[in-house]
């Protein structure tokens, strides 16, 4: 009997797409969660229509920076107008007290007034948001990324999507202890703090808690904030 051909990425699921990035075939879903780092084609026929309108360009204007007005878990948006007068724009959810960033999404191309009525009021409208600087905005994603890496929180494929709309981020730097004050944003803490977090979020992540109800609640603030 013929041994059955199984994707060469997940060696799970049976391969389906072909993959001119590698030269063979994968199956969709590894065709999806793995474009960023194929570095994926417009030869690709799958590829192509996903980045259809995407205007890769960091000098495009800020349309608008926002982050949400909530504590530990906070979104970003970073929209730019394009040089039609449409925007795009990525959204970033960071949970700044276990996983880091933990969830992405974005558009190529959209008009001004379905980011108002799909991104704006999804987020809770104006009021629930609070315009922000790039270099804070990118400060704070940076400090997502940092914390998902150590803690390995997957990245969102969404984000290695998106992310070209940020700008270069190799100037931004992030240091200090991995975990910042829970009260203030920025103020250090030790480092057992730092290790209890890490094995808390170990922990409700491995029991799929984290962001939920079940979670466990922390709170560490710096010497400043006591």
């Amino acid at each position: 009997m013929t041994k059955k051909k199984l994707c060469p990425l997940c060696n799970r699921r049976s391969p389906n797409r072909s993959c001119p990035a590698r030269g063979d075939e994968i199956c969709a879903r590894c065709c999806g969660m793995s474009r960023a780092s194929l570095e994926c084609g417009t030869s690709c026929i799958y590829y192509k229509p996903a980045i259809a309108g995407k205007e890769v360009n960091e000098t495009l204007p800020i349309f608008k920076v926002l982050k949400s007005k909530t504590e530990g878990s906070y979104i970003i948006t970073v929209a730019r107008e394009r040089t039609d007068g449409k925007l795009q724009y990525i959204t970033v959810l960071i949970d700044a007290w276990k996983m880091g960033l933990k969830d992405s999404y974005g558009n190529h191309n959209i008009t001004k007034q379905d980011f108002q009525r799909k991104v704006i009021t999804k987020l809770g409208g104006a009021n629930m948001l609070t315009e922000i600087s790039l270099s804070e905005a990118l400060w704070s994603i940076e400090y997502g990324l940092r914390i998902a890496k150590e803690v390995k929180t997957r990245i969102p494929r969404e984000f290695e999507e998106y992310k070209y709309i940020l700008g270069n981020m190799d100037s931004i730097k992030v240091e200090g202890s991995l975990y910042k004050c829970f009260k203030c944003g920025k103020g250090e803490l030790s480092g057992n703090d730092v290790e209890i977090i890490k094995e808390v979020t170990r922990h409700d992540t491995a029991a799929g808690v984290c962001g939920t109800p079940d979670e466990t609640m922390i709170y560490f603030v710096c010497d400043e904030c006591r």
